[in-house]
């Protein structure tokens, strides 16, 4: 637990202000998936930052991305490898030309070359430029710097005219600043959604969209022309798709450009939680099964607590060793891919040895529950949204406690 709450401390001193934590240099580089990126007036790419170790064990990565706001502009970024903890202060400024992104893993540091950040363009106007990877980017060990102070990634960009569109006809660019990432779910059911006029030689006069489900429906419902922004409201948990045209004063229409949004604002189901004896001695063993399952965006991950400590991220059947005598509550989180959560509890009781706890004779600490439980742990990683599956499974582990008990208790 100290561990992890001195690892908390680094990761919010050196991520959230970078260059507080600066104290070496190391071999540790970021590079870019390409030396050039191609892409078509009002299309979109990705571009892919990886880090190699290069010997050292890393803990925290910030990567801090330099462009041109005049070719292109940032429609999202996301997580895409080992480093699987957003930081805090991430963010990206299209109009400066910057983004700022930072993460870190509890799962053991990382060794290998891993990618970190997808982000996607779009390009903007016709023309040149690059993105680079700055000095200013981070890549820590323990609390110190371990990246190379030679040069980092850079790649050359080039938009090239629109494909397919009609010369003269303007195209549309689409954001959103509550939902940036199309492959994201977010707990919000407020959608802000904004546009741009990508050049044409006809102003726009009139815009149309449509919100919903379908994904290819046609725009009919209109919006003046100078209207840059529109706020709307999800009806229930999805996904929907924004879909906006513009028909210029010259009548013709730009191309339909089309958004994705998730929403899910509900938390999982309850938790079925169970523990295999709530009253254990000094030495033996607690045993902790749970499982649920989210009808929307699914189940990303559970966190345990004991009494007061903080939440950290579990698998079940879980097993807690080395309880010293007293009360402990057992408290499980469930989260889903939107951040959603439900959570659940139960109690132990641990005495000292040789307190008598009436149990049957030839009673045992539950060795053999872990030997048979982590056999089902892979079959419930697959199962994360299957409900039945899941319910099948905690149940039958309860049973599985159950039946050891009363085998004992047959030999008595």
């Amino acid at each position: 637990m100290l561990k992890q709450l001195l690892q908390s401390f680094l990761v919010a001193a050196v991520v959230f202000v970078p260059g507080l934590v600066v104290q070496a240099a190391g071999t540790a580089t970021m590079s870019l998936d390409q030396s050039s990126y191609e892409a078509a007036r009002g299309e979109r790419f990705d571009v892919t930052v990886s880090v190699d170790p290069q010997g050292e064990s890393l803990d925290t990565v910030r990567a801090v991305v330099i462009f041109n706001p005049s070719v292109v502009s940032v429609q999202s970024v996301r997580l895409s490898g080992s480093f699987d903890r957003m930081a805090p202060g991430n963010y990206y400024d299209n109009t400066t030309g910057k983004i700022s992104w930072g993460a870190f893993t509890l799962e053991g540091s990382v060794t290998e070359k891993t990618s970190f950040i997808t982000v996607t363009f779009l390009g903007l106007e016709e023309g040149e430029g690059n993105i680079q990877i700055s000095s200013d980017s981070r890549a820590i060990s323990n609390g110190e710097e371990r990246i190379s102070t030679s040069g980092q990634g850079e790649a050359t960009i080039e938009v090239t005219p629109a494909v397919g569109s009609e010369p003269g006809v303007a195209l549309v660019a689409l954001e959103s600043s509550s939902h940036p990432d199309e492959e994201t779910w977010y707990s919000n059911k407020n959608i802000a959604l904004s546009w741009t006029e990508l050049e044409g030689d006809s102003p726009i006069k009139t815009y149309y969209y449509r919100f919903g489900p379908e994904s290819d429906a046609e725009p009919d419902v209109s919006l003046d022309g100078e209207t840059t922004e529109l706020s709307l409201e999800a009806p229930a948990d999805g996904m929907y798709y924004f879909r906006l045209k513009g028909i210029q004063e010259d009548g013709r229409e730009t191309a339909v450009a089309s958004r994705a949004v998730r929403v899910d604002t509900t938390a999982p189901n309850a938790i079925e939680l169970t523990v295999q004896d709530d009253q254990i001695l000094v030495g033996e063993s607690a045993w902790f099964t749970f499982a649920t399952t989210d009808e929307t965006s699914g189940v990303l991950q559970y966190q345990v607590a004991i009494n007061d400590s903080a939440f950290q991220v579990q698998t079940s059947p879980l097993e807690m060793e080395d309880l010293v005598a007293g009360t402990y509550f057992f408290r499980v989180a469930a989260f889903d891919r939107a951040g959603n959560v439900i959570y659940s509890g139960v109690s132990v009781r641990v005495y000292p040895e040789g307190t008598d706890l009436n149990r049957p004779e030839g009673y045992e600490a539950s060795g053999e529950v872990g030997a048979i439980v982590s056999s089902i742990q892979e079959t419930a990683r697959g199962a994360t949204n299957n409900r039945p599956l899941l319910i099948t499974l905690v149940l039958g582990v309860a049973a599985l406690f159950g039946i050891i008990y009363l085998s004992r208790k047959r030999k008595s």
